[in-house]
């Protein structure tokens, strides 16, 4: 849902990369690890959530992801190495608060899994409603484990494959919609003011809530910075990426959003079960047959994110236990059998099993992986302020725009979002930083040592390189 189908970046690392990626592999991982088809999960709870104006929330979603992007790739520019926020907010920042960055930024590695498997259960209920969503939570989540313990890589191809369906699967039901649309059913036509702005239903503040979970699909170009090691002229190439990302999906999201607006105008009033709201939609349109098609699509899709999420994660704790930032005896240890990080395999489960409380509201779960999305983003854009215009200097003329006010325009709109983040993701995302606080000032001595760097560059060699990955 949120970061799909690539292999995630943390794990492909190799004592020494080869730079091999371009601008087009870049653009082609970013897009692939936000994936296609999240805008269809997000139909339902965010359509009932802004009175039908889900064109206007990612257009307004696209806006603000534009500058957090460009703090992104104003800082791979000035430090073109593996890391992304966490290695920004270190170097520019404190070591301290580049710790907490990666630590509340890890929420969302940890919590895809779980929102990956409760995607796959709701879903797998509307279509075989006698087996609870629990159960098939529980099923998807065993899958995941055992392909991860064995150490079964998920190869490029199939990523390939999974992705195009997603790209044919958004093109076609546009071009359905189209058909229908002129046909007279729906909206009539295929230009409606009323689909993207309609201000008898407008309320700024729910556009904002629906803005800040919608953040969490642009994750893309944050999975791009993370390649500045295997690309050639990174400082160059890595920069247009994150730009042309986030831009990119900003675009396709909106004009899929204005399509099913067009298709069922009246939605957020008739919605039945927004989590699952896209099926009504696709009942409308297709019946059966285009339901089962995205039911297929979208599940292959979901399991393959969760495989790479749990696998990611799983090992960005074990070289979190490794370089001691975390206890090497439990989160530092392969398996001599498998050769995979089994302890951290099953805790990730068990983490990812959450979802059974998330069985009925998955706004709340998307809420969750928004706000370690978003803090992370507040602090990347404050890094630029912090290296250029405090530390640097540049405060002359252009500089001012290009260092303060660009990056605090960013801080500025990521922190409305994160403000309009559902209170309950809030309470938990603030324990798990707090967590992390407590987690530092221990290691640290009461922050008087600097805290263990977690080196990015040497990760157990157990899947495909990033190149096989998107080529």
């Amino acid at each position: 849902m949120l970061s799909q189908l690539a292999v995630a970046p943390y794990i492909c690392r190799m004592t020494e990369l080869k730079r091999v990626l371009t601008l087009r592999h870049l653009v082609v991982f970013g897009l692939a690890y936000l994936a296609p088809t999240v805008v269809f999960n997000y139909f339902g709870i965010v359509t009932t959530l802004t009175g039908g104006m889900m064109a206007l929330a990612y257009a307004a979603t696209t806006v603000v992801m534009f500058f957090t992007a460009y703090s992104y790739a104003t800082m791979v520019r000035a430090f073109p190495v593996a890391g992304s926020a966490y290695t920004y907010v270190r170097r520019a920042v404190h070591p301290h608060l580049g710790f907490l960055t990666g630590w509340v930024m890890l929420l969302d590695y940890l919590l895809l899994p779980m929102v990956c498997y409760l995607l796959v259960a709701i879903y797998m209920n509307e279509f075989v409603p006698g087996v609870p969503v629990w159960a098939w939570i529980v099923l998807a989540a065993a899958i995941g484990a055992v392909t991860n313990v064995f150490g079964v890589k998920i190869a490029g191809r199939v990523n390939f494959v999974v992705i195009a369906a997603q790209i044919v699967f958004s093109v076609v039901l546009v071009v359905i919609i189209a058909v229908y649309v002129t046909g007279g059913q729906g909206a009539g036509t295929l230009f409606d003011g009323a689909a993207l702005f309609d201000g008898a239903t407008f309320d700024g503040s729910n556009v904002l809530w629906a803005a800040s979970i919608l953040a969490a699909s642009f994750l893309g170009f944050d999975a791009v910075s993370t390649m500045a090691e295997d690309t050639v002229d990174p400082a160059k190439t890595v920069p247009r990426a994150v730009l042309l990302v986030p831009i990119a999906a900003g675009i396709g999201f909106s004009v899929i959003s204005y399509f099913m607006q067009l298709a069922w105008p009246n939605a957020a009033n008739e919605i039945q079960d927004p989590d699952a709201g896209i099926f009504e939609l696709l009942g409308r349109l297709g019946g059966n047959t285009l339901s089962t098609a995205f039911l297929v699509t979208d599940n292959l899709a979901s399991m393959v994110c969760a495989i790479a999420g749990l696998a990611a994660a799983s090992r960005i704790l074990y070289g979190m236990g490794r370089d001691g930032v975390l206890p090497k005896r439990f989160f530092g240890v392969l398996n001599e059998r498998f050769q995979t990080p089994v302890n951290n395999i099953l805790l990730m489960t068990a983490i990812a099993l959450t979802a059974v409380f998330y069985a009925d509201n998955l706004m709340a779960a998307a809420s969750l992986v928004a706000f370690g999305a978003l803090c992370g983003f507040v602090l990347v854009n404050y890094s630029v302020i912090s290296h250029f215009f405090i530390r640097g200097r540049r405060r002359s003329g252009l500089d001012a725009v290009r260092y303060l006010v660009l990056p605090g325009l960013g801080m500025i709109v990521c922190a409305a979002l994160l403000v309009n983040v559902d209170v309950s993701a809030k309470i938990l995302g603030g324990v798990w930083l707090a967590l992390g606080v407590v987690y530092l000032a221990v290691s640290t001595k009461g922050f008087r040592r600097t805290p263990a760097e977690l080196d990015m560059s040497e990760e157990p060699d157990t899947t495909p390189s990033t190149a096989e990955a998107v080529s």
